[in-house]
């Protein structure tokens, strides 16, 4: 369950964009698990109750059984119902992992639906995870390396099973995540023992992996008993008919759960900045410096857009961030024909990167979605939120060459209340010396306005990062901002 909390505060989006082999449209050939065959002996359902502060808002399942050769086999799939912006949306997702009799991951399934449905299959190979990811009529294959076989969140606590803890104790796992196609490295801590009612010892053990963090209290068989995570996210193991006794009122809403209050007034009157606020809260380095839109000096955070006086005159085609992903597929012909068309005969960058902005504003409605968008999944549905407007532009973008990449953080809405919450957007290379420009088809804001606090750049994999700092980040607009001269540069 651990894994799907960035799904669940971010909405996400699937970042796959690596140094990867891409292959679109290609028929799939990693077979389905088939878990009745793989099992050879019982295996014991475990239940837990999953909730959002005090409210149950879902469950979730899992159960393990050895395998023909010696191995494990790990099921798990869980149903919650998540709010955003007063619409409530029933979210499902399913995991199926194999290891060899050492441990090791050998192959993987795992599923979205929200109600878009997402499978991904992988197996590891030598050198390799092979993966196929499905979303809509699309099948897409990469070969991610990877220098030994990973662990998934699903497996990870095997390797504390049968161990005699004590609080300090640390482990190093290479780490592969299903939903973004990661790899990394996850870090897991002993920490306090709790003695449980029947007088046995569980641990608590704290895991990190790709910038999320996660706590689980493990039993000494490896059964996970409870699990924390940001923003009030939490599961309990209970009975299978506690844990289905779901709370049907509104569920949470997420937006409010990772909203960020300012003290202080921001003046209407200077949309483009400059915009100078004090962030406490979160460690240093949190907020990066970003040239001239995003300066930083200690705990000041300068923001300003250089207004369209200022921007030369740049072909429409540039170089860099103009290659295509999965979430990004700005080859595709569909992506291709749509972006030449919208442009038109613009021979400009920033009139071009305009006509873009306006038609994707236009265009996609404007609809909480809980999923994993696709640019070219919401040019067919033409709906959705902040990830997908940004993913259609910078698809469509990219597929006219012109150097687009994601942004994500803190953006300022006063309809919402006097604060910051969770947004992401396209930047586009436009400004001064061809600098980067945040632009907003969300909101309709061509430059984006001095508003948009990015603590990171890039698709999932990098946009997990900001749970970090969902409940932490403090901010208040400072008196005044520094000179020009005391400013860090990037």
């Amino acid at each position: 369950m651990g894994r799907l909390l960035y799904i669940e505060v971010l909405a996400a989006v699937m970042f796959l964009a690596l140094a990867v082999s891409t292959v679109w449209n290609t028929p799939a050939i990693v077979r389905p698990i088939d878990a009745a065959a793989l099992a050879t002996g019982p295996a014991e359902e475990s239940w837990t109750g999953i909730f959002i502060g005090e409210q149950h808002v879902g469950y979730s399942v899992s159960r393990e059984s050895p395998t023909a050769g010696g191995g494990r086999l790990f099921e798990q799939r869980a149903s919650f119902a998540l709010g955003a912006m007063g619409t409530t949306q029933q979210v499902t997702t399913g995991g199926t992992a194999v290891t060899d009799a050492d441990g090791r991951l050998v192959k993987f399934d795992f599923l979205l639906s929200s109600p878009v449905l997402v499978v991904a299959r992988g197996e590891v190979r030598p050198g390799l995870v092979h993966v196929e990811i499905q979303q809509g009529d699309q099948v897409n294959v990469l070969d991610v390396p990877v220098a030994e076989a990973p662990t998934l969140s699903l497996t990870a606590t095997n390797v504390v099973r049968g161990k005699e803890l004590h609080p300090g104790d640390t482990f190093e796992l290479p780490y592969f995540d299903p939903i973004t196609v990661t790899p990394s490295t996850m870090h897991l801590t002993v920490e306090a023992p709790e003695l449980l009612p029947n007088g046995e010892v569980a641990h608590w053990v704290r895991m990190e992996a790709g910038g999320v963090t996660t706590r689980r209290l493990i039993d000494a068989e490896g059964i996970t008993l409870r699990e924390e995570g940001a923003l009030g996210l939490r599961s309990v193991r209970m009975t299978k008919a506690e844990a289905m006794e779901v709370d049907v009122g509104d569920a949470p809403d997420l937006v409010s759960l990772a909203k960020t209050p300012l003290v202080g007034f921001i003046d209407p009157a200077k949309p483009l900045g400059p915009l100078t606020l004090k962030v406490t809260g979160v460690p240093e380095g949190t907020v990066p410096a970003e040239g001239a839109i995003q300066t930083t000096l200690g705990e000041l955070v300068t923001l300003s857009t250089p207004p369209e006086s200022e921007w030369p005159v740049l072909p429409v085609a540039g170089t860099g961030d103009i290659e295509p992903s999965l979430s990004l597929p700005s080859t595709n012909p569909e992506i291709v024909a749509k972006a030449v068309e919208v442009i038109g005969d613009a021979t400009d960058r920033a009139t071009a990167a305009r006509r873009l902005a306006d038609f994707v504003f236009r265009y996609v409605s404007k609809a909480p979605t809980i999923g994993i968008p696709n640019g070219l999944e919401v040019l067919h549905s033409g709906q959705g939120d902040c990830n997908e407007h940004t993913a259609l532009y910078v698809s469509l973008a990219r597929a006219v060459n012109i150097p687009s990449r994601i942004a994500a953080g803190l953006v300022y809405n006063a309809d919402l209340g006097h604060s910051f919450y969770y947004h992401a957007w396209p930047e586009v290379k436009l400004g001064p010396g061809e600098s980067w420009v945040a632009v907003d088809p969300t909101f309709g804001q061509f430059p984006a306005q001095a508003t948009h606090l990015k603590l990171v750049t890039g698709d999932l994999d990098r946009q997990i990062e900001i749970l970090g700092a969902m409940g932490k980040i403090r901010l208040e607009v400072a008196t005044a901002p520094p000179g020009p001269d005391k400013l860090a540069a990037p």
